[in-house]
């Protein structure tokens, strides 16, 4: 890791508030993984599938990944970020209207969408924002491909969108900051947004889709680059440790490790795998745990509809 002091001073802020509108990308993984190998394999272009919105394919298994920021300021105002758009847009048109998304783009009240990567479960689920909120600013990561762009665009956005760029995190506004990490995973998907805010008091909060790019090198990253980004006080989100279920013992290095950083609250839920929660647990990690209600499957981490506070 580099010795030299972090440059970059983000800012802070008074609270944030998490709002988890779905973690559930699917219902069931066997059914995603066949589809996949019938399509060709893991290299297989996921444009190519016809699950929703572009097919019928299992769709009563499509769900979609999303959440919401909402950062008070030092000075008491709020602003609002939506954290991924979901998959199957049946699905999260359900969740924005039960946890009233749908109102707050309505009423323009969600300044930005930001998309953590390509995957459909994070991002096919596109019209359900853009319907509310067809000039919303998107930010997506570096590595999209063509077919993304022109999805985003026959959706209807009439807004910016911009990438961001790898080489430098961007200011959001004071106290949150998105970086871009290069990555290369599943289904040809390239390239991984990463949310860092920094609470006044207590330090950085990391917010993660699917966590590609290794939780550990992510918080590393934090902490080389960020003033005060040594501090981590929390991380949400998909940490990727067992989204199979599977195990070994480079695993159980990475929850050890985890345990150096003096991590305050893990809101860890979607691809981080229960098997992988269930070690956290036992080797003492502070996991908040969730409801199991609005269609999540376990108590075990956060949940559709549950709440991470910080501030």
């Amino acid at each position: 890791m580099s010795t030299t002091s972090p440059t970059l001073d983000i800012g802070a802020l008074q609270r944030l508030r998490i709002l988890c509108i779905s973690e559930t990308g699917w219902f069931d993984t066997t059914t995603v993984f066949d589809d996949i190998r019938a399509a060709g394999g893991a290299q297989t272009d996921q444009y190519a599938i016809p699950w929703p919105p572009f097919g019928a394919l299992h769709a009563d298994n499509a769900a979609g990944f999303s959440a919401l920021l909402e950062a008070e300021a030092t000075d008491g105002s709020v602003r609002r970020v939506l954290f991924d758009t979901g998959w199957n847009p049946d699905w999260m048109d359900r969740r924005f209207a039960d946890e009233g998304i749908d109102r707050l783009l309505q009423e323009r009240r969600i300044e930005a969408l930001i998309i953590s990567h390509e995957h459909f479960d994070h991002f096919w689920g596109i019209s359900s924002t853009l319907k509310h909120y067809p000039g919303i600013p998107i930010y997506i990561p570096e590595g999209f491909h063509p077919a993304g762009l022109a999805f985003i665009r026959q959706q209807g956005h009439s807004g910016t969108l911009s990438t961001v760029s790898s080489e430098q995190p961007l200011l959001l506004f004071p106290g949150l900051a998105v970086a871009s990490f290069p990555m290369s995973t599943l289904l040809q998907v390239q390239g991984e947004n990463v949310v860092y805010a920094r609470l006044r008091d207590q330090g950085m909060a990391m917010i993660t889709g699917c966590g590609h790019g290794g939780v550990l090198n992510l918080l590393d990253y934090s902490r080389r680059t960020f003033s005060g980004g040594e501090r981590i006080h929390a991380i949400y989100g998909g940490l990727h440790l067992s989204p199979l279920e599977d195990w070994d013992s480079q695993r159980d290095q990475i929850v050890k490790a985890l345990s150096d950083y003096g991590i305050a609250r893990i809101g860890c839920n979607h691809c981080t795998g229960q098997t992988a929660v269930r070690k956290m647990l036992a080797s003492g990690l502070p996991v908040q745990r969730g409801t199991a209600s609005k269609g999540s499957q376990t108590d075990l981490f956060l949940g559709n509809g549950d709440v991470l506070q910080l501030g």
